[in-house]
């Protein structure tokens, strides 16, 4: 019988599209789909991915639970730019959560990018530790019930061992605070703590998610027939930028762009019973004027959810 696998990798809020990506993948895979389902995340894929398994016996999978979360998180902008138009609405929504930060998620803290010079990781920028107390309201833990319950895997970089640490629901329960420890983009962010240790975002890595997931898998269970869903949020693009705004945007997609494609070609060479289904995003009107981590505006959250819903739609139809 084939299992899902469910890779959600980091993007700050570009998360919402993996929201509207469950949306699709409640209604095509049904009850029975999403119990054989091991979901692998990161950063926000990893926030997303508790709270998908902590509710998954819920008769709409978590859906809800998950939708409320994104309704939470989203944030008001500050009319720094009066002007009708998605370029300002953007750079309204980016300054807003540089200057603030999203309460639910971080906070600034005063001083912190000067201090963080001589002083990190005491000191940085921004820190998370909003997050772990926002997913704690949502849910406590996730054990799995039994074998019919979905498997979690949860990335984070140990950055004393300078090596990936895994979170596996199969080994011990999952909690909040693995969430905020593979949360933490280096240097941007005081680090994530859980029990005692420090750590970074688990998606800043050489590698992504994809590979590591089906050593494991396959490591424990060769014969297992699995069909990968990986829901990238940026995807590489041709076309010569101009500007700050622009080149970052590019340089971003680019670099994870190309690191998505690499996993994905290894993978089916490596595995060549592996089934692939690739839910690729392609940017948001206004995107260059973004950053991914600081624009939590309802509006782009909303256009997000509905992008990934329909994108997923799309790709497993083509499945």
């Amino acid at each position: 019988m084939e299992r899902i696998l469910l890779v959600l990798n980091g993007g700050g809020a570009l998360g919402a599209y993996q929201c509207g990506v469950y949306r699709t993948l409640v209604r095509h895979l049904g009850a029975e789909g999403l119990r054989r389902t091991t979901i692998v995340g990161a950063s926000i894929g990893a926030v997303n991915g508790f709270l998908i398994a902590a509710h998954h016996h819920r008769p709409d999978k978590g859906l809800k639970v998950l939708e409320r979360f994104w309704r939470e998180v989203a944030q008001p902008s500050v009319p720094f730019l009066p002007f009708p138009e998605t370029r300002s609405w953007r750079l309204n929504a980016t300054l807003t959560g540089l200057l603030w930060g999203n309460p639910p998620i971080f906070h600034g803290v005063p001083g912190g990018f000067l201090a963080g010079l001589a002083w990190y990781p005491a000191m940085a920028g921004y820190d998370n530790r909003s997050l772990v107390e926002t997913v704690r309201r949502y849910a406590t833990h996730y054990s799995p019930e039994d074998e019919t319950s979905p498997r979690l895997l949860i990335r984070a970089i140990d950055i004393a061992a300078a090596a990936p640490t895994w979170f596996d629901s199969d080994e011990q329960p999952i909690v909040p605070s693995m969430t905020g420890a593979s949360s933490a983009i280096p240097l941007l962010f005081q680090p994530g703590w859980h029990e005692g240790r420090a750590y970074w975002d688990g998606d800043v890595w050489h590698q992504g998610l994809l590979l590591p997931a089906l050593r494991r898998l396959l490591g424990e269970a060769p014969e297992q027939r699995l069909h990968a869903i990986t829901v990238e949020l940026f995807r590489r693009s041709a076309g010569k930028p101009s500007g700050f705004g622009q080149s970052l945007d590019h340089f971003r997609r680019l670099f994870l762009g190309a690191r998505s494609d690499d996993e994905a070609e290894e993978a089916t060479e490596r595995y060549p019973s592996l089934r692939l289904t690739r839910i690729r995003r392609a940017p948001h009107p206004g995107e260059e004027a973004s950053l991914w981590l600081m624009d939590w505006g309802s509006d782009r959250l909303a256009y997000l959810l509905e992008q990934g819903e329909k994108d997923a739609e799309r790709a497993l139809r083509g499945h």
